[in-house]
């Protein structure tokens, strides 16, 4: 696993209030730009999981996503935390190989809904590195004062963050390189733009440099043991500058990534009910090497978990290609059955496969021979109404689930395993639906089943636009019965607006 980007920020003194307020950014940053629907096509190969409880310290939403062409699988991971009064946010992005083929990888520069989340973050919580604060701005140096200030502030040894100063081409209308944003640098560093000989003379002697003049740019990075980069922008052509600075900021955002740590935050609560050992008394907790070794643990557990889940996205996002394939094969052999037949009748040839045109047929078809499938009065209802896709598609879906309910019903699988047992069988399996969906519009997935309420989350998947069909299903893990819940079209979601 590659880190491409870490930045981290911790505010002291803070509140309740402020993680909530920080939470809330997070959630609404994720809601949109990652959209996450158990239901929806366009979410296959993205998976989003979240650490949340009410005594929980610590709020973190992870993002895993897989797409056909890149050769990685990045994981974004999104954190905020109150420790002690210490509020801490941290976002990271890292990249999981996934070939075995040895060829140059450049991770992407940093998507911009992810600027834009450290922004919010900077403007809704103030943060200080080294007494100065961390804004989502370029600071404009113009007097000796001002440049003195700057020049000092390298030698102040808890700052954290590099200070990058753009000296201006004094004495030109040339606009700055590097100072006319932070860009993707911000949180990660200072940025101040000198303009003035004065200020630069403010500079040069508190900063104890030489041989810099104007039109250069100078990191200094944090440990004050290396030496500063030095870009001196007299000395390229016009035509090479783009270049450099897109490698001076690869450079800074790569360093970051490869210097700063994730923070150490607590392991996940657990309910007291379902602990199978006592709890350690807190005399016993203060063993620092415990502590320590307890948290490294949980943070390679954590790294594991993310690698996993890379990798089954990667899965889900290759099967669902092999559906869509699959179905357009489907597609075709539907169409060619049907010429057969209207060929036959043509010819006089009495047809030899049962002639399947309507839903009402394919249902009663079914109900009468899958015989490991219970079909709810709705079910039959909805499905009989279902106009445009083809019946028979619905009717090979219905009889794949026919068989895997008979291993379900057999005990041969398992809750956790269906989805692979269903992929198996051709089936686009999801085993739940987004939370939004669930709170808004759980009427929809709820049927009348042996006296109470039940909601049928899981559904099958197939096709697109006009030719979307869900079946949704409930399995009664008491009586050890599938029961086939509703058939038809996209049922009420995140994207609906009643």
């Amino acid at each position: 696993m590659i880190t491409t980007y870490a930045l981290s920020l911790s505010s002291v003194d803070r509140t309740e209030a402020d993680r909530i307020a920080l939470i809330d950014l997070i959630t609404d940053w994720q809601v949109a730009a990652y959209p996450v629907d158990a239901d929806d096509e366009a979410s296959t190969g993205l998976s989003v999981r979240t650490r949340l409880a009410s005594n929980d310290p610590v709020f973190r939403t992870t993002i895993t996503e897989s797409t056909a062409r890149s050769s990685h699988v990045s994981t974004t991971t999104a954190t905020a935390s109150l420790i002690n009064g210490v509020l801490t946010f941290d976002i990271r992005i890292v990249t999981t190989p996934r070939t075995v083929k040895v060829a140059p990888h450049r991770a992407p520069m940093v998507p911009e809904h992810v600027i834009k989340l450290v922004r919010n973050v900077l403007k809704a919580v103030p943060t200080f590195d080294a007494e100065r604060r961390v804004v989502d701005a370029v600071s404009t140096i113009t007097t000796e004062l001002e440049g003195q200030d700057i020049g000092y502030l390298r030698f102040v040894e808890k700052r954290s963050l590099p200070l990058v100063v753009e000296i201006a081409d004094i004495g030109t209308n040339n606009p700055p390189l590097l100072a006319r944003g932070t860009g993707p640098l911000v949180g990660l560093v200072h940025l101040v733009h000198i303009t003035t000989q004065e200020a630069l003379n403010g500079y040069l002697d508190a900063s104890r440099q030489n041989l810099i003049g104007p039109g250069t740019v100078v990191v200094h990075w944090a440990d004050m043991g290396q030496e500063p980069k030095i870009l001196r922008f007299r000395e390229i052509p016009p035509a090479s500058r783009p270049r450099e600075i897109g490698q001076l900021l690869s450079l800074i955002i790569e360093t970051a990534a490869l210097s700063v740590a994730a923070p150490r935050v607590p392991p996940p609560p657990r309910n007291d009910d379902e602990d199978l050992y006592e709890v350690p008394t807190r005399e016993h907790l203060e063993d620092s090497h415990g502590d320590a070794d307890t948290a490294a643990h949980i943070e390679q557990l954590e790294s594991m978990v993310n690698e996993l889940q890379g990798s089954l996205t990667e899965a889900e996002r290759i099967i669902s290609e092999q559906n869509s394939r699959i179905e357009f094969r489907d597609d075709q052999v539907n169409k060619l059955v049907l010429q057969k037949l209207a060929l036959e009748s043509l010819t006089g040839v009495s047809p030899q496969l049962e002639d399947v045109t309507t839903m009402s047929q394919a249902m009663d078809l079914a109900k009468r021979n899958f015989e490991f499938l219970v079909f709810h009065d709705r079910a039959m209802e909805s499905g009989k109404k279902l106009e445009g896709p083809e019946p028979m598609s619905i009717l090979r879906d219905l009889w794949r689930l026919n068989g895997v309910a008979r291993r379900w019903s057999a005990g041969e699988i398992s809750g956790t395993s269906l989805k692979a047992v269903c992929a198996d069988a051709g089936l686009n399996f999801a085993s739940g639906i987004s939370d939004n969906a669930r709170q808004k519009f759980e009427e929809d997935y709820l049927i009348d089943w042996q006296g109470e309420k039940v909601r049928a989350e899981a559904h099958i998947k197939r096709g697109k636009k006009s030719h979307l069909v869900r079946i949704h299903v409930y399995f009664d893990v008491e009586r050890q019965q599938v029961v086939v819940a509703y058939i038809g079209r996209h049922l009420r979601d995140k994207g609906s607006q009643s």
